[in-house]
């Protein structure tokens, strides 16, 4: 029990307010069929000032965030997460560019000898 509560978030979790911000704000909607739908945020979205004054710091972490709506039940199916995928894609990147990162040896300064 006392590994769960020591545990360090590396991103922020879901709260209400992304929920909400997702629901109310999506810009992207995906028909899924059965009447159902993908709602996300852009990241061209998450910056307009709205979602930024709405959320404060969790406004990025707010594009990870997928909501499956149900039109017949008006009721969320479920919440997906994807700050695990932002994370790799991002790992990626440093990776890639790790291979362009040369230590340079200093010359040795000359010494003048008489």
């Amino acid at each position: 029990m006392s590994r769960l509560a020591c545990q360090t978030w590396h991103t922020v979790p879901v709260n209400a307010a992304m929920i909400s911000a997702v629901l109310a704000f999506a810009d992207i909607h995906r028909d899924l069929g059965g009447g159902r739908t993908l709602m996300r945020l852009s990241p061209e979205r998450v910056v307009r000032a709205d979602i930024i004054l709405l959320l404060g710091g969790d406004a990025e972490r707010a594009a990870d965030i997928g909501l499956v709506w149900n039109e017949r039940e008006d009721q969320i199916v479920r919440i997906i997460d994807d700050a695990q995928l932002r994370a790799s894609r991002l790992a990626a990147w440093e990776d890639a560019f790790d291979l362009f990162d040369v230590e340079e040896i200093a010359p040795q300064p000359l010494r003048l000898s008489a």
